[in-house]
């Protein structure tokens, strides 16, 4: 097996391997990795050094190494070599340590103008194999697996097959040179496109594998507030797409002479976000490495494997590539088809929606590039939203391009199109979807097989990401459908997904509990409704002997059969307490060995507050869930049979169960069941926060959390198609409140509707522009109360009047009130044990928040003459009518919450039906209660002053954003001094280059200015001898300069001019390339300070000029005043008789 071959060649390359200044070969830290340290000869300086196989499966025929070091400050000649150690396919351990030792080796003795000898057949493998290990590698590639494509073909044929082209590798100086142009000219693209673009592991000279980073502000992107917050996007963040070449750099011509355009292992692709424009080579190499599978992430051997969890956040380096909401799909979407799509548009003149439409519609099929192409796939897209983005993330750069196509830049623009526009795409099969409405949360389309493979395998957006970035939003939504389910109100149910579950009959009995009306209702006490349905299905209780110190299942011979991973229930005969579910590890009949049990006693449905006795028993205090070796919270008693050898008889129950299969009342009760053996939300944020690498997902806490309990807990996240968010943000007991915070409500946890189920959201705006569009409050607030069990399907459908719960005394329709006194009354359960005394709310029991009460505070059309009772209560028909804009609940009474403070900007309300609050005062309702599209002109402040109104875009900060440096070796490659002789292109028109910034200058403080004697602002610049301005500007000049400027003085601000020691005097920048700066405050002992206060002067003044291609190349910088005196004449610096340096 490949990764036997791996262990077995890692653990004899020593014996096999011998180099003097080779040493320490071990296992690294990922799977697939081996680390070795190099001693660098002139300074006896060990370098440790990785090599990753990108595929351990592959081993030992077809693999592919990433050499890199993770030591700093080595030798240039050492980093170049390994950056250019030349090809290691298919190379064995002890092959691979020999060809990085002989390139280091002649890097090391002095070769600097070509260390690495591009001919690797040259290079001898034989010196340091020890006798009788086998220097040759075994081919066993196939010439003709390389699939033949076509245009009309954008699938694998298996029946066609030929010989693709090599990418043959540059073996002379010219050829080097004339693809280092090219990469130069395509990242050139990128920049001045408006992107910061970067590299990793070497890209020029034939570097062979090497990655080329794209990143752009995500508020530069257009990109609404709603959606920033929804999507979980920070304005200050960078998107960055991550493109690795394997093979060495390939453009777009030499995809398409090659005609390689299916999906290849040459050319990947990753997105992510990031604090940074580029990321570490470590993290680039960690996000493709092949042992994270498309729905799972590498196993325990992470960096972070002995750190405490809650310390990760904390190690986690902000220069590392974090995970995007719809990462997945993106990244399926980059690789499978962008090379493909761009060959249509490249053959037969397609824009990005014709090729997208020509790719779905032609799957599997094997077209003749000369059949005839439908119009339709000719057609200019249309969609309202384009209109509204910035030019950046419209722009099309293959239509536009006449020669030379830059790939990076055609593959950021495609991934900005699929991101900014992600609501109009289905998350799986990628079609567009038709609607009027611009939804918040991406979504699939109506087709069965996208909602199969979106809720069953889920595609599409990560749950793993909303358990991450909004933990409590996902335990309301979980409690919700506990409460439903407990008490039979689950009407839609995780059905089609093919969750094998235990037989429900081996569970206790769930009592049923009638209703009763609240006091003050007309509606007679109700008895529990009878479902009609199948019988449930008969129970198979298996029995085996149960050895509780390994954890292992004797079965009786030919009894059972169990296969690894599956899941049982297991039960001790006559102990409530001993009920545990467990995954099968190892099945070596008739022992099967159990994984860590995870223990549930009485999970028979809403749970009395007097109980002692929690539903759900995982672990002691401080005990780890995945300790094989934990034994169960309450031990079986032991007896002397026991002691002689024999184990205690228990029964189980295997996963083996169709829920389609079950009847309505064993869905529901199976559904409590799964949930109650899922781990609190907070504790599998923990979990998945501890994990390394890019992809996270739970299945891979198979110990933990079973498919079926996996398969019932994305049904309930992704079904969900309203869009919620936190308001109060928990934090160790206590609420951090926000301007989002309603007030009047105290000691009540708040959630936001950014949005509701979208074609209901759509209804709703088109009934508020049909009925009150053009009035002063187009809309009014009220409250809702409805029991925990009705809001799992409040949420998902919006509000009705189908059941008659709490009587109809003034009509048919939605109740609502003004006063919150009146809602709350109907917000209660009301549910009582056959002895008359109350059944609590059933909240969740692994629930942090531990909801007893919920109510919501809805929006309604403005039309009270036309509802069914405008008094006492305001009944509404008119479903439509309806949107819930916040939720308000009531959690565990330890939690600390904020003082209640009124929003800064609020939302006008009608006068005549203003809330009250549970404190009896008015409500006050924030801005953001409704989207930045329905706000009025002006909005009120708490004050009353008036502020208008902004655009719909992310309003960004009064603070200038400061962009981190550009690496200079990203800044050089973009330098071609080959290319300096050719035509500069033409000067644009001369344009005003003044600048928008503020007119305050710094003012020192009293403490600050005894310590320097320069006083910002004195110059005069009338006496200054200057150049003429610049006349010419460039776009890109421009926004580098204007960007750099931005950081410059905001830093200038923020530090005393004494700790600064240079000054930029706003008022003398009327050019914004051509700048005027001061140094000053010398330290006193320096000739150049007593010469300056010698000759009375305060600083010396600098003049910069920033050329057109900046900035590609540097500025020309002069001094002005004082004048210098040259070396010749004894001056001690290099300062020419006209001031330049």
């Amino acid at each position: 097996m490949p990764r036997k071959a791996f262990v077995h060649d890692l653990q004899q390359a020593p014996h096999t391997f011998s180099h003097d200044r080779i040493a320490n070969v071990e296992s690294g830290v990922e799977d697939g990795s081996v680390t070795f340290t190099y001693t660098d000869q002139p300074a006896g300086t060990a370098i440790i050094i990785q090599a990753l196989v990108t595929d351990v499966g592959e081993y030992p025929t077809s693999h592919m190494y990433m050499i890199y070091t993770t030591s700093e400050n080595i030798p240039a000649p050492l980093s170049t070599a390994l950056e250019d150690v030349g090809t290691l396919d298919g190379c064995n351990i002890s092959q691979m340590l020999c060809k990085v030792a002989k390139t280091l080796d002649q890097a090391d003795a002095g070769s600097q103008t070509n260390p690495v000898d591009l001919d690797d057949d040259a290079m001898d493998t034989d010196d340091h194999l020890v006798d009788g290990s086998d220097p040759e590698v075994d081919d066993d590639s196939d010439p003709g697996s390389d699939e033949i494509w076509s245009p009309g073909s954008p699938t694998n044929n298996d029946h066609i097959r030929r010989e693709l082209p090599k990418f043959s590798e540059p073996r002379n100086r010219t050829a080097i040179l004339s693809s280092n142009r090219r990469i130069r000219s395509d990242l050139r693209a990128v920049k001045q496109a408006g992107f910061r673009v970067g590299h990793l592991g070497g890209l020029i000279d034939n570097a062979q594998d090497c990655f080329v980073t794209i990143s752009i502000r995500i508020s530069k992107l257009g990109i609404s507030e709603e959606a920033m917050q929804a999507w979980h996007l920070d304005p200050h963040q960078y998107f960055l797409l991550l493109i690795r070449f394997t093979a060495g750099y390939r453009s777009l011509d030499d995809l398409i002479s090659s005609g390689n355009f299916h999906r290849s292992k040459d050319i990947t692709f990753q997105t992510g976000l990031s604090q940074h424009y580029k990321i570490p080579i470590d993290e680039a190499v960690q996000a493709f490495s092949q042992v994270k599978r498309k729905f799972g992430i590498s196993g325990s051997n992470g960096p972070y494997r002995n750190t405490d969890p809650n310390e990760i956040p904390k190690l986690r380096t902000s220069k590392g590539l974090h995970p995007l909401f719809i990462g997945a799909p993106l990244q399926d979407l980059m690789n499978e088809r962008l090379l493909a799509l761009i060959n249509y548009r490249s053959a037969m003149g397609f824009g990005w929606a014709g090729a997208e439409s020509y790719y779905i519609d032609h799957q599997g099929t094997n077209l003749l590039s000369e059949n005839a192409v439908d119009n339709k796939y000719y057609a200019p897209e249309s969609s309202s939203r384009t209109a509204a983005l910035p030019k950046l993330v419209t722009d099309d750069h293959l239509a536009e391009a006449v020669t030379k196509a830059s790939l990076p830049l055609i593959a950021m623009q495609f991934a900005l199109r699929h991101l900014v526009r992600c609501t109009e795409f289905c998350l799986v099969c990628h079609e567009k979807v038709e609607t009027n409405f611009e939804a918040l949360k991406p979504y699939v389309c109506s087709k069965p097989l996208c909602l199969y493979q979106y809720m069953a395998f889920g595609f599409g957006p990560s749950i793993e990401h909303d358990i991450i970035a909004q933990p409590h939003v996902v335990d309301l939504l979980i409690s919700f459908c506990y409460s439903s389910a407990a008490f039979n109100t689950l009407k839609n149910l995780p059905t089609g997904l093919a969750l094998a579950v235990p037989v429900p009959s081996s569970m206790p009995a769930r009592p049923q509990y009638p209703y009763r009306a609240p006091p003050f209702s007309n509606v007679p006490n109700q008895p529990v409704e009878q479902v009609n349905s199948k019988p449930g299905n008969p129970s198979k209780v298996y029995k085996a002997k149960f050895d509780e110190d390994n954890m292992e299942l004797i079965l009786s011979p030919g009894e059972l059969v169990l296969f690894p991973n599956q899941w049982i229930f297991v039960m001790v005969p006559g102990s409530i307490q001993q009920r545990f579910h467990c995954r099968v590890i190892e099945a070596l009949h008739p022992t099967i060995r159990l994984g860590p049990p995870v223990c549930v006693s009485d999970v028979s449905g809403p749970q009395d507050p007097k109980a002692q006795t929690p539903s759900f028993n995982v672990r002691g205090p401080g005990s780890s869930l995945l300790d094989p070796a934990h034994k169960l919270a309450a031990p079986i008693p032991s007896s002397e049979a026991t002691k002689a050898g024999k184990y205690p008889e228990v029964e189980f129950v295997v996963y083996d169960q169709n829920f389609d299969d079950l009847s309505y009342a064993d869905k529901q009760l199976i559904t409590c069941v799964l949930l109650d053996t899922l781990p609190g939300v907070l504790e599998m944020k923990r979990y998945l926060q501890s994990k390394s690498g890019k992809d996270m997902s739970l299945k891979e806490w198979q110990d933990r959390i079973s498919p079926a309990a996996a398969g019932v807990l994305r049904w309930i996240i992704a079904s969900n198609r309203s869009c919620i968010v936190e308001v109060d943000h928990l934090v160790d007991g206590s609420t951090h409140a926000s301007e989002e915070r309603v007030s009047g409500m105290p000691q009540w946890m708040q959630f936001r509707f950014a949005q509701g189920a979208p074609d209901k959201e759509q209804r709703f705006i088109q009934s508020i522009r049909d009925v009150t569009g053009l009035q002063q409050y187009p809309s009014l607030y009220a409250w809702h109360g409805s029991p925990l069990q009705n809001w799992h399907s409040i949420v998902r459908e919006g509000l009705h009047f189908q059941d008659t719960a709490h009587g109809r005394a003034f009509g048919h329709g939605v109740y609502h009130a003004t006063d919150v006194s009146t809602s709350l009354g109907y917000s209660g359960g009301y549910y009582f044990h056959g002895d008359g005394t109350s059944a609590s709310s059933t909240a969740w029991p692994q629930s942090h928040l531990q909801i007893s009460q919920a109510i919501a505070l809805n929006e309604i059309v403005n039309a009270p003459q036309r509802f069914v009772s405008n008094s006492p209560h305001l009944v509404v028909a008119q479903l439509d009518w309806i949107q819930t804009r916040y939720l308000f609940v009531k959690i565990n009474n330890s939690t600390t919450f904020d003082k209640d403070v009124p929003p800064k900007e609020v939302y006008a309300q009608d006068p005549k039906y203003t809330p009250t609050g549970s404190d009896r005062q008015k409500i006050v309702i924030p801005i953001t209660a409704v989207s930045k599209s329905r706000r009025p002109l002006t909005t009120e402040s708490k004050n009353g002053v008036k502020k208008m109104k902004t655009g719909n875009l992310v309003d960004v900060d009064d603070t200038v954003l400061v962009s981190d440096d550009t690496d200079d070796e990203d800044l050089q490659i973009l330098i071609d001094e080959e290319e300096s002789h050719q035509k500069k292109p033409s000067v644009p028109a001369k344009s005003s280059q003044h600048t928008d910034l503020a007119k305050d200058e710094m003012k020192p403080k009293p403490h600050e200015v005894l310590k320097t004697d320069f006083v910002p602002g004195t110059l005069d610049s009338t006496s200054l001898p200057l150049l003429e301005p610049p006349s010419f500007a460039t776009p890109m000049a421009t926004k580098a300069l204007q960007r750099e400027l931005n950081s410059t003085i905001k830093i200038q601000d923020s530090l005393p001019p004494h700790e600064l020691g240079w000054y930029i005097n706003r008022e003398l920048l009327s050019n914004m390339y051509q700048w005027i700066i001061e140094l000053h405050s010398f330290e006193s002992h320096l000739p150049l300070a007593k010469d300056l206060k010698a000759k009375g002067l305060k600083s010396v003044v600098l003049e910069v000029r920033f050329g057109k291609d900046y900035p590609m190349s540097p500025p020309f910088v002069r001094i002005i005043r004082p004048r210098f005196l040259s070396f010749m004449a004894g001056g001690g610096g290099h300062v020419t008789a006209g001031g330049a340096l």
